[in-house]
């Protein structure tokens, strides 16, 4: 039986069948190879991360403890810092023995807090208030989805909505990536409606709005600030994305370019062709949805930048500084966050952990960050997602023990709310 309804002769059958569990074998190898690779960036990353304050010597010995007093934040003039060592004596070390670190036209002793003591002097209410604000400005996300999803006809309510972006969280953190929920949404919402593909785009629509918004945000900035050589190194990932998403819009969403490279001979021609040909129809079709697309983006940006503010309280919070000992200026973290936010999309370990540290402890440093501050955001960031994640898997159980979610609300169901606002 084919997607469409029709049945299929039995040779196409096997061949399908034959075709399918080769793919899928390569599927699963594909992931298994990316889950250990990984693990494998999540334990370098937190090996190297610096637990422990430590300073590094000319020699290139380091030597960990806890810093007591203050921490030199400058070469000169000469200076010194103070290290309580594991046997409990106190060792102090001149700015002269120390390595030098140079951020841009700066230098600065090799001194590094760790991640143990910037979360010990933490302050607790502004990393709860982070928190509490990832749930709040999750709900901009819903709305975009919900509004994508009543564009084509499926009618959700909010609230089911809601549920199944939740659930999309909990599942995050349980298959490779911190895109990982998204297929689950995409299967669930998929079940029942009339039309598989358009429904399933939706939720692929749904990520790459957050991610084009994510982009638009740090390139506005960059565009500021292109006289400062980190923004400039920046830059180029912004720029290649940028390119990249408008470049795929044009191919897939212009009559005359789509002609012009036979896009659907081509498709057609593809391992799998037939229901790459419907995914291909349904992004074609979003084309004559632009309000939809407009009120999708408006949200993205809402949800983007709301993100900004609980990661600049939970920055805060941990007292997050430069090198200089400087708090990190909140234009570097509307271009930092969301080149390291997209980074960590890519499928590696569930809940995005190994790449999201990595990208973090890499970009932040463009901006004068020590590896320990970015990692331990990261790490907080996390474990944020992770507590909301919660919620989503109760939905699931809960749902699953009451038989919800089996049979999604297609296009030839309304909930009654009315027309589509964004329609």
């Amino acid at each position: 039986m084919t997607l469409d309804g029709k049945v299929a002769p039995e040779a196409t059958d096997a061949t399908d069948a034959a075709n399918g569990a080769g793919t899928s074998k390569k599927t699963g190898l594909g992931l298994w190879l990316l889950r250990v690779a990984g693990i494998a960036l999540l334990v370098y990353v937190l090996w190297n991360v610096g637990w422990h304050d430590s300073v590094t010597l000319l020699d290139k010995t380091q030597v960990t403890g806890e810093i007591v007093g203050e921490i030199p934040r400058a070469v000169e003039p000469p200076g010194e810092v103070t290290l309580r060592l594991a046997d409990g004596s106190l060792r102090t070390f001149g700015t002269a023995e120390l390595q030098v670190v140079r951020v841009e036209d700066s230098a600065y002793p090799d001194v590094s807090e760790g991640v143990l003591r910037l979360v010990e002097r933490s302050d607790k209410w502004k990393l709860a208030l982070g928190a509490l604000l990832f749930g709040l400005i999750s709900q901009f996300g819903v709305w975009r989805w919900w509004i994508l999803l009543r564009a084509i006809g499926v009618r959700l309510t909010f609230w089911t909505a809601h549920r199944l972006t939740f659930i999309g969280f909990f599942f995050n953190n349980v298959v490779p990536s911190a895109t990982g929920g998204d297929v689950v949404k995409a299967v669930y919402v998929a079940r029942g409606a009339q039309r598989r593909a358009p429904a399933v785009m939706t939720v692929l629509l749904d990520r790459l709005l957050g991610l084009l918004a994510l982009a638009l945000i740090a390139f506005a900035v960059i565009l500021t600030k292109l006289e400062e050589k980190a923004y400039r190194e920046l830059s180029w990932f912004v720029f290649l994305f940028l390119g990249g998403a408008a470049l795929f819009a044009f191919v897939f969403m212009s009559r005359r370019a789509r002609a012009l490279l036979r896009i659907e001979t081509i498709v057609s021609k593809l391992p799998g062709g037939g229901i790459l040909a419907k995914i291909d129809q349904a992004i074609f079709e979003w084309r004559a949805k632009r309000k939809a697309l407009q009120w999708a983006l408006l949200l993205s940006f809402a949800n983007q930048l709301g993100i900004q503010v609980m990661m600049w309280t939970l920055a805060d919070g941990l007292h997050m500084t430069t090198r200089s000992g400087d708090p990190v200026p909140v234009l570097d973290f509307m271009v930092v966050l969301p080149v390291a936010f997209i980074v960590s999309a890519i499928p590696a370990m569930p809940g995005g952990w190994g790449v999201r540290e990595a990208a973090f402890a890499f970009w932040f440093h463009f901006v004068g960050v020590d590896r320990g501050p970015a990692v331990a955001l990261s790490i907080l960031n996390g474990l944020v997602a992770l507590l909301w994640s919660v919620p989503g898997g109760v939905y699931f159980l809960i749902g699953r023990a009451a038989g919800e979610f089996r049979e999604a609300p297609g296009s030839d169901r309304d909930d009654g709310s009315g027309g589509d606002p964004a329609s």
